[in-house]
């Protein structure tokens, strides 16, 4: 017997003491998972045109001999669920004729659907192919009809022996789905993450209605801490400044998906799931990382369930053009879904959303190599076109990027200023900018001489505000699509909400220098304060800034929107006991303007109850005011009386 060392016994003792008594202990078990791959029926149609219908009009030519004496076109393929198979239908023109001597004699020509009952296959090395069960012919309306004679013979030998011969490669957008997983899944755990990579393979193959389902069967290492629940991490203050540019990284990639919809024909009702979405993650996100109270998962949350309210619709819309790519959109899905369904079987497989990963799955969309999800703060025309918000404000004037202005040294007498330059600043916001005619110009502190407040003017400046907003109201109020005994409300609603969120001021003075009105965690700026982030993309940050005619039109039509879109459209699906009064809908208008569209049900809880929040109470002091042409109230917060 071999006797070991003292050294080696002491060495051996402490690895055991660190393996037990580790703070770090953890276990792994290994389950067989299934991923999905979904691949829709439109989707499907639109790869077996590319792959298999390559001649002009999406059609494929199977035979044409003797100057056409012979002659096979399939077109119109339909792809569709029928029971647990694929009913696989293309349109057939069969022309059938015996060449003698240069002619053409006896031609049959017969034109009609041929119907394949197929089982989808999947090999082991991902090739997708159909198997016929059983078939029918169709004459051109759809009743059932024989041929005979050459022409079956052509159909029987050209037409079957070609669609039984199409496959597809489902090899390369699997490939590229899970180097974009492997992109997505933890550093430290990339042993186990190889496991499940390298052991992925053809599951249960099922037609669902809607979509091919194609299971990936796959290993997955659970793993277990030993000694505590799972807690949710919140991010340090160290931390912050990544996960900051991860969400925007996520926020920049939502915004690719919705805008990837550009051109194509969305209802109105999928446009609204798209632009709720939106919101609620901004407005999430001013509301947990800013506060402070953001958790490390947030992104990954974020991702997973957007990507379950948004898929359908991208679904739908994507993959019914054969010249775009397919297999792209294809590992796209196939990406996304897995992730979603990893993230379902818990938290230990720590999934983290990253830039990198996400710039690849975007790519996959945009066949753009280039494309880094960059951050833009510029007005984007076709997420605003996909939303259905129409043209943006006007921002031809002079604005900066600076963010403060110097005052000039001689004292300026903002009374004997003022008229002259207001006349050619308060022309409705619906035209041409007021500043139009120095459109490529820097501003300056003169041009906004009549918007920067101090105690001498208050009594035009209030004045001045007040038909500004009056005057961008109504034009907000044009082709609105609001029923016109809701206009005097919305134009209470718009002056009380600028009376609660600046007190009727886009500037601020401090030591002889103006700049714009910042919030207290500066993210909404301006009369109206705007939200940058939450509002990133359909309004040009600059002009927010500097332009109190562009933010009151922002302002407008963001309140015109929840009015309009949210409120109304909301309440008239809804069977309530009791009608809601105008100043609850200013109440519900307000909350979802301060919180996001999550407010709407919120705020008709707490109106329930009684158990108002103070910013709720807070506004509709201000609203009550306006009701009442209490103008005089303004001094409270504009003088400080």
């Amino acid at each position: 017997m071999k006797i070991l060392s003292g050294s080696l016994i002491k060495t051996l003792f402490l690895l055991a003491a660190l393996i037990f008594f580790s703070p770090l202990q953890v276990h792994a078990s290994t389950e067989t998972v299934s991923l999905p791959l979904s691949i829709d029926y439109q989707l499907l149609k639109s790869i077996i045109i590319k792959t298999a219908y390559t001649d002009e009009g999406q059609t494929a030519m199977l035979l044409n001999e003797n100057d056409g004496c012979q002659k096979i076109t399939i077109s119109k393929p339909i792809i569709r669920q029928e029971n647990a198979l694929l009913l696989f239908e293309t349109k057939i023109h069969v022309v059938a004729g015996t060449y003698i001597l240069n002619n053409c004699v006896l031609p049959i020509e017969w034109e009609g659907y041929l119907a394949l009952l197929q089982k989808p296959i999947v090999d082991r090395n991902w090739n997708l192919s159909f198997e016929t069960v059983d078939s029918i012919l169709y004459d051109n309306h759809h009743r059932p009809s024989k041929i005979t004679g050459v022409a079956w013979d052509l159909v029987k030998t050209q037409v079957y022996e070609y669609l039984e011969s199409i496959t597809i490669k489902l090899a390369p957008p699997i490939s590229e789905a899970t180097s974009i997983l492997e992109e997505m899944l933890p550093r430290d755990r990339q042993a186990h993450v190889q496991i499940m990579l390298q052991s992925m393979r053809p599951g249960k193959i099922n037609p669902a209605p809607g979509a091919l389902q194609i299971g990936i069967l796959t290993e997955v290492v659970k793993i277990y801490e030993a000694d505590k629940e799972i807690e949710r991490e919140q991010v340090s203050r160290e931390k912050l400044d990544a996960l900051i540019d991860a969400w925007e990284a996520w926020d920049s990639f939502l915004v690719h998906l919705i805008t990837s919809l550009a051109n194509e024909p969305i209802p109105e009702t999928d446009r609204q799931i798209l632009l709720d979405a939106l919101l609620e993650t901004r407005y999430r996100f001013v509301a947990d990382f800013l506060d402070g109270t953001v958790e490390k998962d947030f992104v990954r949350e974020q991702f997973m369930s957007t990507w379950e309210k948004v898929s359908p619709i991208f679904r739908n819309q994507l993959g019914d053009n054969p010249s775009s790519s397919l297999f792209g959109y294809l590992a796209f899905f196939t990406a996304a879904d897995a992730l979603s369904a990893l993230d379902k079987i818990g938290p230990t497989l720590g999934i983290e959303i990253s830039r990198n990963g996400l710039i690849r799955l975007a790519r996959l969309l945009a066949e753009d190599n280039s494309l880094t999800l960059e951050y833009r703060l510029d007005v984007n025309s076709e997420l605003r076109n996909v939303l259905d918000l129409g043209e943006a404000p006007d921002a031809s004037g002079p604005v900066t990027n600076r963010e403060e202005l110097e005052i000039e040294k001689e004292e300026i007498d903002f009374n004997e200023t003022v008229n002259s330059i207001f006349k050619k600043l308060i022309t409705p916001f619906m035209c041409k900018s007021a500043w139009a005619e120095t459109d490529k110009a820097q501003i300056t502190f003169k041009d906004i001489i009549p918007w920067v407040f101090r105690k001498k003017n208050y009594e035009t400046y209030v004045d001045r505000i007040k038909s500004l907003l009056e005057k961008t109201s109504d034009a907000a109020l044009k082709n609105s699509k609001i029923d016109e005994r809701y206009h005097d409300l919305y134009r209470r609603i718009v002056i009380s909400t600028a009376w609660q969120e600046s007190c009727f001021r886009q500037f601020r003075v401090r030591k002889r220098k103006v700049t714009y009105l910042l919030s207290y965690n500066r993210t909404s700026v301006g009369l109206m304060q705007i939200n940058e982030r939450v509002w990133r993309g359909m309004y040009d940050r600059h002009h927010l800034r500097w332009n109190i005619q562009y933010n009151a039109a922002a302002g407008c039509e963001i309140l015109k929107l929840y009015l309009r879109k949210y409120t109304l459209d909301r309440l008239r699906k809804m069977k309530l006991e009791k009608s809601i009064d105008k100043d609850t809908f200013a109440r519900i208008v307000y909350a979802m303007y301060n919180g996001g569209p999550d407010q709407f049900e919120k705020v008709l809880k707490r109106n329930k109850e009684g158990t108002f929040y103070s910013s709720d109470e807070l506004y509709f002091e201000k609203y009550s005011w306006v009701k009442g042409r209490q103008w005089e109230n303004i001094s409270k917060c504009l003088l400080g009386g």
